[in-house]
């Protein structure tokens, strides 16, 4: 398989954004406000109120409760995607809450599904929770020559892969159909050869050891034609710890002055020859997910969209851009950043947000409206992980649930969010993994993500 097949499965997709312009009348607190399940046409603010830890131990919900027996082939179930999630939760900032996980026995929806949580709840430690405007934004030209020079201080030879014209030793030239159109070089550095792409629409600066493709543990979620194929080979012993690895992330992400970025999650990770993309190892390391932040909440980086004609959004997901960096024995190999959109400094106060268990019964009213009409007789929902986290949205009156409105806009807004993790385990033992959002203001559907 081509590189381009093996990356472009786990490309974000293009995520559409309709401008979304907030006001605040006369210092009223601002809150985000659509009637959860229900096409927003205008924003009008929904008072909610946050539960105590008193009113949540009285909550219908049972915590810590055993599942039912009848579950058990799902109880020994592997689940990877539980595993990258709770790779976020070791970050300096979460801390326990009143309600740190939520065991329900199995319940069968009036759609007839059977839906099963036991979920860890998972909250960073934050003083306040805003919705901070975030700009589009691109790369300039000095931008490029900077991460040019910071990544490839000293090169041999640069080939220019479209025009195939070789430039100068020691230096670089682009101009400004490099930049809006988007260039492609192959570089020599010592006994090294990279290739790197830049620019375009998309504003992107991917500088990768040529003839190498990675694979993460990402890539093993819900795929078992993968998990065959290189499972045991992405778990091998890694001689680079994962703190060594994030050092040296952190230490570029400082030098390069990236702001408004945190890690999401750390995966196991391995580079192979892409002329034997699933057998011969050139290294072995972490690769570290990047996603925009606000208030320590940090936006779920690894994804693709899923969208369903029963789905009643309230709010789009704008593609926020990508930055992933991987790290092996070798140094950083591989450095992909799209730049989209900036966090601001203009922002909005959130007064509340509503509680993991009000998330919770929307989640489930949810998958029913979603799963409803299809035959899963004999197939149950495990929701395994509830974590308050960001989003970028974007805004839109044409709220159909088909493909996402384009193009990118202005302005979008990261807002906090209540994020579900589920899987759907099917009678033959298949898997399928998904992420459910839902504002954390009031409540409004956002497009769901699948690993």
């Amino acid at each position: 398989m081509s590189k381009q097949t093996y990356h472009g499965r786990y490309q974000h997709r293009k995520a559409a954004i309709v401008v979304c312009l907030f006001f605040c009348a006369l210092l009223v607190l601002f809150t985000v406000a659509c009637q959860p399940g229900k096409a927003a046409v205008v924003l009008t603010p929904i008072p909610v109120e946050q539960e105590t830890s008193d009113e949540t131990d009285q909550n219908e919900v049972p915590i810590d409760t055993t599942a039912s027996p009848e579950l058990v082939n799902a109880e020994n179930l592997w689940n990877p995607a539980k595993e990258l999630l709770n790779s976020a939760s070791t970050l300096p900032g979460a801390i326990p809450v009143s309600v740190s996980h939520i065991s329900q026995p199995p319940e069968t929806l009036p759609a007839g599904i059977k839906v099963l949580v036991d979920a860890d709840v998972v909250v960073p430690q934050t003083e306040n929770y805003n919705i901070r405007e975030c700009n589009l934004s691109s790369f300039t030209l000095e931008d490029y020559r900077s991460m040019f020079d910071y990544f490839l201080p000293n090169p041999a030879v640069i080939t220019h892969q479209i025009t195939n014209i070789t430039q100068a030793e020691g230096t670089v030239v682009l101009n400004d159909d490099d930049i809006t159109q988007g260039a492609s070089f192959f570089v020599e550095q010592g006994n090294e050869t990279f290739s790197l792409q830049l620019g375009g629409k998309y504003s992107i600066f991917w500088l990768e050891h040529t003839d190498e493709v990675i694979y993460c543990e990402g890539y093993l979620v819900g795929d078992e034609e993968w998990e065959k194929e290189i499972g045991e080979i992405i778990r091998e012993p890694i001689a680079l710890t994962r703190e060594e690895a994030q050092s040296q992330a952190d230490r570029m992400i400082s030098d390069l002055n990236i702001q408004g970025w945190q890690i999401d999650s750390v995966q196991r990770a391995a580079a192979f020859d892409m002329n034997s993309p699933t057998s011969k190892v050139l290294g072995r390391g972490w690769m570290l997910f990047y996603g925009l932040s606000n208030d320590e909440l940090t936006m779920f980086s690894d994804k693709g969209y899923s969208s369903n004609k029963n789905d009643r959004l309230s709010y789009w997901q704008a593609d926020a851009g990508k930055l992933t960096i991987y790290v092996d024995e070798r140094g950083v190999t591989d450095f992909h950043w799209e730049k989209h959109y900036t966090p601001s400094s203009v922002t909005y106060p959130v007064a509340s947000i509503i509680s993991a268990e009000e998330a919770l019964k929307l989640a489930k009213e949810r998958i029913a409206r979603i799963y409803g009409e299809l035959d899963y007789e004999n197939t149950q929902i495990e929701i395994y992980d509830i974590r308050l986290s960001t989003m970028l949205i974007g805004y839109s009156d044409q709220l159909t649930g088909q493909p996402f409105p384009d193009p990118y806009e202005d302005i979008a807004l990261l807002i906090p969010t209540w994020n579900f993790a589920f899987r759907i385990i099917f009678p033959y033992g298949d898997t399928e993994y998904y992420m459910m959002p839902f504002s954390a203001t009031d409540g409004g559907a956002i497009s769901m993500l699948y690993f």
